[in-house]
């Protein structure tokens, strides 16, 4: 669930990001209907890359989490945790992409690796939020009976 979660995330987010600040800055849209048809068309650019490492980044989250839940013990520690594994896995996402040769090159400049940070972050944020209860419920479920 998580990996089917951060990869659609991670989609939706970088289809919104390039959206604002690259087409809609541009001008290369003058109506509503031109950005969703060309937000429509981003999105099935990002599916593969975003979609793809954001999967493989959810699955190995949800397993550092799990391990982690027994010392986690608030919402906060939580979610903080969350950040830094979003901020941790996105600048993996470059060296992703030279490993499959995919993408352009400037992605590994400052501000394509600012670009990477800010979709994941967000995405391990939001994952952090939406199934804190989840994650806290088995740090404070009680020990089993010993006989």
């Amino acid at each position: 669930m998580a990996g089917i979660f951060c990869a659609c995330a991670a989609t939706l987010i970088s289809t919104l990001w390039v959206g604002l600040f690259l087409v809609v800055p541009a001008h290369a849209v003058h109506d509503l209907k031109g950005f969703f048809s060309v937000a429509f068309s981003i999105l099935f650019i990002a599916l593969v890359p975003a979609g793809l490492f954001g999967f493989v980044c959810g699955v190995i989250s949800r397993l550092y989490l799990l391990v982690r839940s027994a010392h986690i013990t608030t919402t906060v520690r939580l979610i903080s945790e969350c950040g830094i594994i979003g901020v941790l896995f996105s600048l993996c996402f470059s060296l992703f992409l030279r490993l499959l040769a995919w993408g352009p090159v400037e992605w590994t400049n400052l501000n394509g690796i600012l670009f990477i940070v800010s979709v994941g972050c967000p995405v391990s944020l939001l994952y952090g939020i939406l199934y804190r209860r989840n994650l806290l419920h088995r740090s404070s479920s009680p020990p089993a009976p010993t006989n």
